[in-house]
């Protein structure tokens, strides 16, 4: 591939005059980089613009922040070159990469040829830099191209989930294996070769598969070439610091790591954290052996088309996401990762631990109409009642499942009353989160966490879309039960303080307790930014439960049947984006 070829197929210069476009390749310079080396640091001047013709190249700013990621057939270095400013950012190679260089003095010689193409080109930079953050994340995880498969210990046939996973990613993807290669650049070839062969796989193909599986130099350079790197293990299995660690430490990578851990049903995964810190993985996910909806699950979420559940908090309203649950699974809308705060996070960790649909509403049924776990009062000197009747019984429901357990990849939010912050927990024993995250200030005590006191969610953050949004694995469901107006005085003009009264004597009978007034205290912060969340997502459900109570338990199946009939009629609006 050659630079006039780049440069045609360059979304910064598609449509532009073909005589110019070629005059500007002959300019060109040619850029090669291994994984790890640096293209510029912060501060160096704005001399060139590059364009990524193979490979992938990741920005970071001086304070450690990753400012994005650059892949192919993506501009990198065109708002320098238009301001003049000194580089913001360091620009490393996460793999091996090709990339033409010009020079200012090239660029503005073409622009000044090209009058139109200069404004054309200024139009698209601007959009870019006008561009959502979520779309610039969700775009790099779509431009995903290279996997690379490498088994974590001789016991894993690495080459067999690579065929999977290859199988999975769809049309337009290829495997490679070392017997491909040494077919296709015949054996003996230079390394540089090699090279060139494999981007030119990575030119013609949407995706391609590496097996990573062969001889040490074969090895070596399907993880120079890798946008990712799948490390495959047992779950079951302890983690060797002998397998595939020397491998990786080697490679000298930047590349991100993901682990899949193979766990067949019902089978422990007590060593996952360990097996994660150990290849220092992003994320690791669960597949069950020749379970070909996993490794689909697997496929959508490395490429940025997995689909993102969060379900708000909001008391008995929140019993509406049963019914969005149900109506997901009717319309066959898989749920690959979910998260959520208070009750949507009770909700979304039920599914995420394998309950079906009948599973979750008994349990809730349980939860909170046939045990009386909101009853044991005490002297509210921090809070109305104790709150161990209610943790005893998520220990009883979860047992000591872990966050870093469960199936299907989840989160849930609790609100940091000593810092004023959100806290996200993805990690830990799934009661003791939920009991955090559904802990009301005033009603429950709050939960101490590292010289911090924890309670619900809500209060700052009750549609945790932006905590889905950063993990990048595609399309955003978020499910809104809070509602303006919960509670009210109706027929009353005051000032009146004396509420109580008001409360005996109406006849439409206010029904407002001392729970609905702190439910409705503690979350007002949270309510007033559900607009921006709601912008995070792909799909907005505000659920019809206004008239609903906070705690109108007993309402549960006439909520649950509400929030199937809204999602029936809105998700089929999801279904062409999926």
């Amino acid at each position: 591939m050659d630079a006039h070829t780049v440069l045609t197929e360059c979304p910064l210069f598609a449509g532009l005059n073909p005589e110019a476009v070629a005059r500007l390749a002959e300019d060109a310079r040619e850029i090669r980089l291994f994984g790890g080396e640096t293209l510029f640091e912060a501060g160096a001047p704005s001399e060139t613009l590059y364009i990524v013709a193979t490979g992938r190249l990741r920005a970071v700013f001086p304070d450690g922040r990753v400012a994005g990621d650059i892949a192919r057939l993506e501009p990198l270095g065109e708002i320098g070159l238009l301001t003049g400013d000194v580089r913001s950012a360091s620009v490393h190679a996460l793999r091996t990469s090709l990339l033409y260089a010009f020079s200012r003095q090239a660029f503005y010689a073409f622009a000044m040829a090209e009058p139109a193409a200069f404004m054309a080109i200024t139009r698209v930079i601007l959009g870019r830099m006008r561009e959502p953050d979520r779309e610039v994340k969700l775009r790099a995880a779509r431009k995903t191209r290279t996997l690379a498969v490498v088994a974590a210990s001789p016991a894993v046939n690495g080459s067999a989930f690579a065929a999977q996973l290859n199988a999975a990613l769809g049309g337009h993807t290829t495997l490679v294996d070392v017997a491909r290669a040494s077919a296709a650049t015949a054996a003996g070839t230079t390394a540089d070769g090699l090279r060139d062969w494999m981007g030119q796989m990575e030119f013609e193909h949407k995706q391609v598969v590496y097996d990573a599986a062969g001889p040490a130099a074969w090895t070596q350079a399907t993880l120079q070439h890798a946008d990712r790197i799948i490390v495959v293990a047992n779950a079951a299995t302890a983690p060797e610091t002998n397998g595939v660690m020397p491998v990786l430490r080697a490679a000298r990578l930047r590349a991100p790591v993901e682990l899949v851990l193979l766990r067949r049903e019902g089978e422990s995964a007590t060593h996952a954290l360990a097996w994660k810190h150990l290849v220092n993985a992003q994320s690791h996910y669960f597949v069950r052996p020749d379970h070909a909806a996993d490794v689909a699950s697997l496929a959508r979420q490395l490429t940025g088309f997995g689909v993102g559940l969060v379900l708000g908090g909001g008391g008995a309203r929140g019993f509406a996401h049963v019914g969005l649950l149900q109506a997901m699974q009717e319309l066959r809308i898989p749920v690959d990762v979910c998260g959520g705060t208070s009750m949507g996070a009770y909700i979304a960790a039920l599914h995420a631990s394998g309950r079906d649909i009948r599973n979750i509403t008994e349990t809730l049924q349980d939860t909170f109409m046939r045990r009386k776990l909101l009853n044991d009062y005490r002297l509210p000197r921090v809070s109305i009642i104790a709150g161990k009747k209610f943790r005893k019984y998520l220990h009883s429901v979860f047992g000591d499942l872990r966050v870093e357990h469960l199936s299907t990849p989840f989160f849930c939010v609790s609100t940091n009353l000593t810092r004023g912050c959100a806290e996200v927990h993805d990690q830990g024993l799934v009661a003791d989160w939920l009991a955090a995250s559904m802990c009301i200030p005033g009603l429950a005590p709050p939960v101490a966490f590292k010289g911090s006191l924890l309670c619900d969610g809500a209060v700052v953050n009750s549609l945790p879309t932006d905590v889905m949004q950063d993990l990048a694995r595609g399309l955003i469901v978020a499910s809104d039960v809070s509602t303006e107006n919960a509670i009210s005085a109706p027929g009353t003009q005051g000032p009146d303080p004396d509420f109580d009264a008001i409360h005996r004597r109406s006849p439409e009978g206010v029904r407002v307790s001392l729970m609905d007034v702190l439910f409705r205290t503690t979350s007002l912060t949270s309510e007033s930014s559900t607009g921006l969340r709601a912008a995070q997502a792909d799909l907005y459900l505000r659920m019809p439960v206004e008239n609903i109570k906070t705690f109108d338990w007993p309402a549960i199946d006439t909520i649950i049947g509400m929030g199937y009939r809204h999602a029936m009629q809105q998700l089929p609006a999801l279904l062409g984006k999926l």
